[in-house]
């Protein structure tokens, strides 16, 4: 996700400010710190300097590397089935992909592109059970090598990836017959203008098809104050949409809706899957590779990378939390262009 994601990061948004507040959620200011999509903070005068997008592209090349060896090559939350069992992971995301894939009628699809691939796997598995091109299009660097590994040798001639921000589509070539963002959309600085944006590389007809991060519709002020804001401060997300916002905005947007469903009750075991996850990263000797690897992204991008990465496992409690008192909720949305 990059993004933006995440995905669990994944990606592609302008977070809080000084001035501002996780709108919706509750008032208190993020106090003049950017919050990066990994957990960490820059100073203001970073983010005047560099900008945003630099800030949240920064962040992904920083620490994606731990998200993929804690967490799995799927940045996104894997569904899981009345009755199946919560451990086997692999027949659970296999599932997932094949439900996404049929809504955004892939199979039939000449031409799909997924927005916020971070590193590709569920891209390259549309280029798979597919016969159509795939493009995936993510915003930061480290991100898309990895991505570009599930090209080797030739492999996929039908797949590629493109650097490029949601938010500026407009240089892509043709039209597309769908679009997918998974655990990305959150972080975006303006989703109805995003959404408005890829209706416009949408073919008449074509589908889109975002599963997201989002608050419960009506939420006590005791759920944001100690759940949600913090949530949203840590992870750079400036909003969190709801169900119900989801709806408008496509509609607005130029889309007839499909279909809305709030899909919490069938990915619990994902946060449980991140808390034990977090639990053994704190739990290990840190490695010489990861001491290394912290010092690079450190003199690259700054000293709170090192802090950013210590604040993954406050993340996880706080998902984890948020979810089971059902503030935070797992929603899809798929909708065709009129």
């Amino acid at each position: 996700m990059t993004g933006t994601g995440s995905s669990a990061v994944a990606q592609h948004a302008s977070a809080c400010t000084g001035a501002e507040t996780c709108r919706g959620q509750s008032p208190t200011p993020c106090r003049g710190r950017e919050r990066l999509p990994y957990g960490g903070g820059v100073d203001g005068e970073t983010v005047r300097r560099s900008g945003s997008r630099e800030v949240i592209r920064a962040g992904f090349d920083a620490l994606s590397d731990l998200y993929y060896e804690y967490w799995g090559e799927f940045f996104h939350l894997a569904l899981f089935e009345p009755g199946s069992d919560p451990a086997d992971l692999a027949a659970a995301y296999e599932r997932t992909h094949e439900r996404y894939f049929e809504l955004i009628g892939g199979g039939r699809a000449s031409r799909i592109i997924e927005l916020a691939c971070g590193g590709g796997a569920f891209a390259a598995w549309m280029a798979d059970h597919g016969g159509g091109d795939v493009l995936g299009v993510d915003l930061s660097t480290g991100q898309l090598d990895r991505a570009r590994r599930w090209l080797a040798d030739g492999q996929r001639p039908h797949l590629r990836f493109e650097q490029r921000d949601i938010m500026e589509l407009g240089g892509l070539d043709g039209e597309f017959d769908a679009a997918v963002c998974l655990d990305a959309a959150c972080y975006l600085p303006d989703r109805g203008a995003a959404l408005r944006g890829i209706a416009r590389r949408l073919r008449r007809g074509g589908r889109i098809l975002v599963v997201d991060w989002c608050r419960a519709e009506h939420t006590t002020a005791l759920q944001r104050e100690l759940l949600l804001d913090p949530f949203c401060r840590m992870w750079a997300i400036r909003e969190l949409e709801s169900a119900s916002g989801y709806r408008r905005k496509l509609e607005a947007a130029g889309f007839e809706t499909i279909e809305i469903q709030d899909l919490s009750d069938r990915v619990g075991p994902n946060w449980e899957r991140g808390y034990r996850a977090a639990l053994r990263a704190v739990s290990e000797p840190l490695r010489p590779g990861h001491v290394v690897a912290l010092a690079i992204s450190a003199a690259r991008h700054g000293p709170d990378v090192v802090q950013a990465a210590k604040d993954q496992f406050t993340v996880a409690l706080l998902a984890k939390a948020a979810a089971d008192a059902g503030a935070l909720r797992y929603v899809l949305a798929c909708a065709r262009r009129r």
